[in-house]
């Protein structure tokens, strides 16, 4: 009968290899997390698209994570070393858009609103709603839409006249609508106005000079945006470190699989 050996009081080399591996995965997963800042945060599904496609088209590399506990709101991160130059190109882009009053919103906030109160609410959520019809338009950074809906009170002498007026904030040297289009949109959308009361404004937006210019670095066979390439060095740096764990693993585990066959009688 072969003697009986002691129990160890380290464990086995393979446990120690397994524990070694989960370390290692897990660093890998801290460096990847370590190396994210959000730069925008609390956004809904469309607008977190919105964000990603417009940074990716600049060489800025993007990613969307859920934001928070359910609640259907997304953020955007991206490598720690270009999160300046991310939140530049979004204040280019007039990213993430402000949330505009709508429709739903008239009404709220007073038990007996005046009537005054209610034109109001209602001047403010019709301006939201072509507000966000403007922001529809491909080329198209930012809208404003001012309303003047005069009441028509029994105690007024003359009615007055509505009127509106709109800025709009575009990308490129034309703007992509032009004035009589806009002036029939709002005129459209507004009771009681007319398309000569509506008064367009144009700005055009000059996107500031990159920090970076899109410039592409090369890691191996890899052409990557020049902030990316820090952090992809280290994330390939400890995938070969893993990798050469595994083959040790494996190589430890084959020889004490050899031996155990060996040993039998």
């Amino acid at each position: 009968m072969p003697p009986v050996r002691p129990p160890s009081a380290s464990p086995p080399r393979s446990v120690a290899w397994a524990r070694a591996l989960a370390c290692a995965l897990f660093a890998l997963g801290a460096l990847g997390a370590a190396c994210a800042s959000p730069v925008a945060a609390g956004l809904d599904d469309p607008e977190a698209n919105r964000v990603v496609v417009a940074l990716e088209a600049r060489a800025v590399g993007a990613r969307k994570e859920p934001d928070g506990a359910g609640d259907g709101r997304f953020r955007v991160v991206v490598s720690d070393s270009e999160a300046s130059e991310a939140l530049r190109i979004l204040a280019d882009e007039g990213l993430p858009r402000p949330r505009n009053a709508s429709l739903a919103d008239v009404g709220r906030g007073a038990l007996v609103p005046t009537l005054s109160a209610e034109r109001a609410a209602l001047a403010a959520g019709l301006a939201g709603e072509l507000e966000k019809s403007l922001l529809q338009v491909d080329g198209v950074l930012a809208a404003r839409v001012h309303l003047n809906l005069p009441s028509d009170g029994p105690l007024r002498e003359k009615k007055e006249k509505a009127s509106a007026s709109v800025l709009l904030t575009h990308r490129g040297a034309t703007s992509p609508l032009a004035e009589a289009q806009v002036k029939r949109l709002v005129a459209a959308g507004a009771p009681e106005l007319a398309p000569d009361d509506v008064v367009v404004v144009t700005v055009q937006r000059q996107a500031s000079p990159s920090a970076t210019g899109g410039a592409l670095a090369h890691v191996g066979p890899l052409a990557v945006a020049a902030g990316s390439a820090a952090p992809l060095r280290l994330v390939l740096a400890a995938l070969v470190l893993l990798v050469g764990l595994l083959a040790g693993a494996t190589l430890l585990l084959y020889l004490r699989l050899s031996r155990l066959q060996g040993a039998r009688p």
